[in-house]
């Protein structure tokens, strides 16, 4: 490249990069007012609630639930995401100084967020404090800086002793499992920090006892490991090779497999409930340690009942089946929830000359079971098994099953290469509610 073109580059570069800054502070000043319009969106839905009802007594949990749902489905977000929102919008309004420097560009809304969950119960006087002290330095950090030196500021700043808050955050722990993609998952431990190094420690140990040679085949052996002693399989090799995959745990799950998959004489992948789709070997490796077989058959002569019409209020057995595979998850807009931990409701309440049916009927997990009952959020079912909603704002949302089954013909579904039979299988596995 010449003198001149180099020049030229170096220009374009430079033109590039104040552009590519000048948008970043444009997008840090639309994030703030999105903070500063969401939490007033928040105060307007709990007037119109209020309004709509003619009373002082409608409850501001429905209210706020009603509006986490509009703002979730409104921006495709999840519900955890739109609540972090509304909270986020909430705890601006009582710290404008951090909203006005993400507002000038000054910091990212990563710094933001930082800063949020720092002062989460944190006294009114020691977030003042604290926020006063973590802004001084935030325009000349990088975010993950800035999050390390707030943590730091948090405990020497905070009047109540750590022992008192280590006591009441151990009420949070939990165990979370998060599906991933190629058919693995995420498990995650919220614990006491000395019991997690512990555990590492036991691992280390475990891994080093196998002398693996590379720092991969180290790591699988940790995860090995660690797998091996929540399933209770024995972490002796001869002993293993010869255990069942999943160990002692046997609680009953639903993995849906094609039959022809089942036979051998297709690889579709499975459904693993709980996940999403498993390899066809993952699958016929289960369904040789299951119990037992239930067949689910979508045709009204074919198999499971799919209406009851007027006769029964309870959903018997087969048609629970049936739902809980077709639906998969709770069926609002966005939830996520496995229908194995929902209700199953009746689209048009019973109450009022629904019918006990495979349209009239879908799961809904308990809270969004409570938000249709509670609040103006109304939902419709089409024979499809689609359901529409139309939330208070008049938004309108379309779920669809997870698993929309067709129709079948009268043959026997090995007939033809086309079935749409499945088999659940009540195959044990770690992941069951």
């Amino acid at each position: 490249m010449t003198t001149s073109g180099a020049t030229i580059a170096e220009a374009a570069l430079g033109a590039d990069l104040d552009r590519i800054a000048i948008l970043e502070r444009e997008i840090r000043a639309a994030q703030a007012e999105q903070l500063r319009l969401i939490d007033r969106a928040h105060g307007w839905a709990h007037s119109a609630a209020d309004v709509h009802d003619g009373s002082p007594q409608v409850e501001r949990e429905f209210a706020t639930r009603s509006f986490i749902a509009e703002l979730a489905t409104l921006l495709h977000i999840p519900e955890a995401t739109a609540s972090g929102l509304i909270a986020d919008g909430g705890i601006a309004r009582r710290h404008p100084d951090t909203i006005a420097a993400l507002g000038s560009g000054a910091i990212s809304l990563a710094h933001v967020r930082s800063l949020f969950d720092a002062v989460v119960g944190l006294p009114a006087e020691d977030a003042a404090r604290l926020e006063a002290a973590a802004l001084e330095r935030a325009p000349h950090e990088t975010a993950s800086a800035f999050r390390r030196r707030i943590r730091r500021l948090r405990d020497r700043l905070h009047s109540e002793p750590l022992t008192a808050r280590h006591d009441r955050a151990r009420d949070r722990r939990r165990v979370c499992l998060e599906p991933a993609e190629d058919g693995m998952a995420w498990l995650s431990l919220y614990l006491e920090a000395e019991r997690g190094v512990a555990i590492m420690a036991r691992l280390d140990a475990l891994a080093d006892a196998q002398s693996a040679e590379s720092s991969a085949t180290r790591a699988h052996s940790k995860l090995d490991a660690a797998a091996d002693l929540l399933l209770g399989r024995p972490l002796d090799a001869d002993a293993a090779a010869h255990a069942s995959p999943l160990g002692v745990v046997s609680p009953r799950v639903y993995v849906t497999v094609p039959v022809l998959t089942l036979l051998g004489h297709t690889d579709e992948p499975a459904e693993l409930d709980g996940h999403g789709p498993i390899d066809a070997e993952t699958a016929r490796r289960l369904a040789a340690h299951a119990p037992s077989f239930r067949r689910i058959l979508t045709h009204p002569h074919s198999g499971a009942s799919l209406s009851y019409d007027r006769t029964v209020y309870r959903v018997p057995a087969d048609l629970a089946g049936y739902l809980r595979v077709r639906d998969g998850t709770c069926r609002f807009p966005g939830c996520s929830r496995r229908a194995v931990g929902c209700d199953i409701d009746h689209t048009r309440d019973w109450a009022t000359g629904g019918d006990t049916r495979h349209d009239n009927l879908a799961h809904l997990c308990r809270k969004h079971h409570r938000l249709k009952h509670n609040t103006r959020w109304r939902m419709s079912q089409m024979p499809s098994g689609d359901v529409r909603w139309t939330s208070p704002a008049g938004h309108e949302h379309l779920t669809s099953p997870e698993q929309p089954f067709t129709r079948l013909p009268q043959e026997p579904p090995w007939a033809t290469a086309g079935s749409t039979e499945r088999l659940e299988s009540d195959a044990p596995t770690s992941d069951a509610a």
